[in-house]
């Protein structure tokens, strides 16, 4: 697999020229889509079905998750200069960006997965024939991983949300005051230019900027924490489920479908209707 620093290569020997991070995140998403999730599908389908190999797979697949953000991490910390094209990654589609927060998904992404399965299980709308279908399709005990969720793991849920509730709203004050701080000083700069010759912004810039790439490794963080903190609540068909959904979401929007109907839908109603 490419190493994550192909997202720049040099062409002289004072600047960096910006390549796509494509070759990288491409066979990430590929090793995701092709291998590590068809091999949770397959050990959650099985029967009978080998919670070894299950936990095997389930921490190929976390370990494979969390090395993004690690990835993405040594790209920041490796020149800060990285950074424009990791909070603004063009190698993200249209249909990925809205639920982009500092530069990948937003963690809310993350609890609001692990509620819609526990929300799921305490509907009892289900059928009895919708039920033997279910279980037709999968083990009866992975159908059934969600039923009853212990107090413990509700408890847990609730803590990692509130901590989200917040850790997103301090980073976020932390990227307004970096920028403000750097307009602050601009302005100052502007005023006291007219003693020089050129205004010089390059320390202000690189204020900025380290701040935000530290903003950036914190978001990672949290999102590799609050993936992990999840994980390590469930056991080990809870978690599995768990990141079957959130690959299954990732692939998702690289539905050809999906994203063509979205594109269409983002064109002026005159175009769509041939007017």
């Amino acid at each position: 697999m490419p190493s994550p620093f192909s997202i720049f290569s040099r062409s002289n020997t004072t600047k960096q020229t910006p390549i796509p991070f494509k070759d990288y995140y491409t066979n990430w998403f590929s090793t995701l889509k092709n291998t590590l999730l068809p091999l949770l599908h397959h050990s959650l389908s099985s029967s009978p079905s080998s919670p070894t190999l299950l936990s095997s797979h389930l921490h190929l697949t976390l370990h494979h998750l969390l090395s993004y953000y690690e990835s993405l991490d040594l790209a920041a910390t490796t020149n800060a200069k990285n950074l424009p094209y990791l909070l603004y990654p063009s190698w993200r589609n249209s249909l990925e960006i809205p639920f982009l927060f500092l530069g990948d998904l937003h963690p809310y992404a993350f609890t609001n997965l692990i509620r819609s399965f526990l929300d799921e299980a305490d509907n009892d709308e289900d059928t009895e024939n919708d039920r033997k279908v279910l279980v037709f399709d999968r083990p009866c005990h992975v159908v059934m991983a969600w039923k009853d969720p212990s107090k413990h793991l509700m408890i847990k849920i609730e803590q990692i949300e509130r901590g989200l509730r917040l850790m997103v709203p301090a980073l976020l004050d932390r990227v307004k005051k970096a920028q403000s701080g750097f307009a602050g000083k601009i302005a100052e700069e502007w005023v006291n230019c007219e003693r020089k010759e050129k205004m010089d912004v390059s320390e202000a810039m690189k204020a900025e900027m380290e701040e935000l790439v530290t903003v950036f490794l914190h978001a990672n963080r949290l999102r590799r924490s609050v993936i992990s903190e999840i994980v390590a609540a469930l056991n080990v068909y809870q978690g599995a489920l768990f990141l079957e959904g959130l690959a299954q979401f990732l692939v998702g929007f690289h539905d050809k479908n999906l994203l063509r109907e979205f594109e269409r839908c983002k064109n002026p109603i005159s175009e769509r209707d041939g007017l």
